[in-house]
C-alpha cells in the first residue's frame, strides 16, 4: 500500500492526458499532487506543458516514474498498452473490466467519471489512499463493478444529455417570445435551484406542488410526458453501446 499522507512527494502518473486525462491531470496538479502524463502529440504536449504539466509523448516515462498510474486512453487504444506494474491503476476507460486491467496492473481499479469531474464511481478493494487521492478531484462513489457500465452512461455521458435537455427548454423559451440570453440564464437557474427543491420538496413530488387543475404545468407535463420514454431509449441504446466497445 503507499501511503499519500506520508509521502509528499508522491507522483501520479495519467496516461491519455485528452480531454478527461488532461482534466484530471490539471485538478490533481492545483492541488500541489506532481503529475506526470502522456500524449500522442507533440502538440498535445506542448499544449498541457503550457498549463503547467509535465508531459511527455513515451508511456514508458509515465509508468516508470509513477507512484500511482490513471489510465485515460480511447477504448480503441487500450490494447496498444503494454506495461505490468505492482501499483494502483485507476482505469477511466468505458468498457475495460477489472479482469481486463489485470493484465496491467496487480491492483487495479476501474473507475467513472465527466469531463465536469462532478464525481466519481469507483469500483475495487476498497482503499483509503486511494480514496484519498480520488477526493482531490471530485466526491467519490464505490461501488460494485456491475454499476460502473450503467453509470458510465449515466455519470460519464450525463453532462452532455443534461445540457442538450437544457438547450431544447431554452429554445422553448425563444419560441414563445422571450430572448435568448434571458431564457439562458432563467434555465440556468431552475436547473442550480433543483437540489434546493429536491431537499424541500422532492422531485418526485415536486408536480404535485406546482401544477394546479387546468393549469399550464399540467398542460406542459401532459405534452411532455413521450419525453420521458424518449429519454429511457436514448439511455438503454448508450448503455448496449458499451457491449460494442470491449470487441
Amino acid at each position: 500500500m503507499f501511503f499519500l499522507l506520508c509521502v509528499p512527494q508522491l507522483t501520479v502518473g495519467v496516461i491519455g492526458a485528452g480531454k478527461l486525462g488532461s482534466q484530471i491531470a490539471l485538478r490533481l496538479h492545483g492541488n500541489s499532487i506532481r503529475v506526470i502524463a502522456s500524449v500522442k502529440t507533440e502538440r498535445s504536449r506542448q499544449r498541457l506543458s503550457a498549463l503547467g504539466l509535465e508531459v511527455y509523448t513515451d508511456n514508458k516515462i509515465v509508468v516508470e516514474n509513477s507512484d500511482v498510474l490513471f489510465l485515460a486512453v480511447k477504448p480503441a487504444n487500450l490494447a496498444e498498452l503494454n506495461f505490468y506494474v505492482d501499483k494502483p491503476l485507476i482505469s477511466f476507460v468505458a468498457g475495460a473490466t477489472l479482469e481486463y486491467l489485470k493484465r496491467l496492473s496487480a491492483r487495479p481499479y476501474r473507475a467513472m467519471t465527466n469531463v465536469g469531474l462532478t464525481a466519481i464511481a469507483v469500483a475495487g478493494p476498497y482503499d483509503e489512499e486511494v480514496n484519498k487521492l480520488l477526493s482531490y478531484i471530485a466526491p467519490t462513489f464505490w461501488v460494485e463493478e456491475r454499476l460502473i457500465d450503467p453509470l458510465t452512461v449515466l455519470l460519464g455521458s450525463g453532462p452532455a444529455i443534461v445540457a442538450e435537455l437544457a438547450l431544447a427548454l431554452i429554445r422553448a423559451g425563444v419560441n414563445i417570445g422571450i430572448p435568448w440570453d434571458l431564457s439562458r440564464e432563467i434555465v440556468l437557474s431552475l436547473m442550480a435551484s433543483l437540489p434546493s427543491l429536491d431537499d424541500k420538496f422532492s422531485m418526485e413530488k415536486l408536480a404535485q406542488y406546482v401544477a394546479t387543475p387546468g393549469g399550464t404545468t399540467i398542460k406542459a407535463l401532459v405534452e411532455l410526458s413521450p419525453a420521458g420514454q424518449l429519454v429511457g431509449r436514448a439511455v438503454e441504446e448508450a448503455y448496449l453501446r458499451i457491449s460494442k466497445l470491449r470487441q
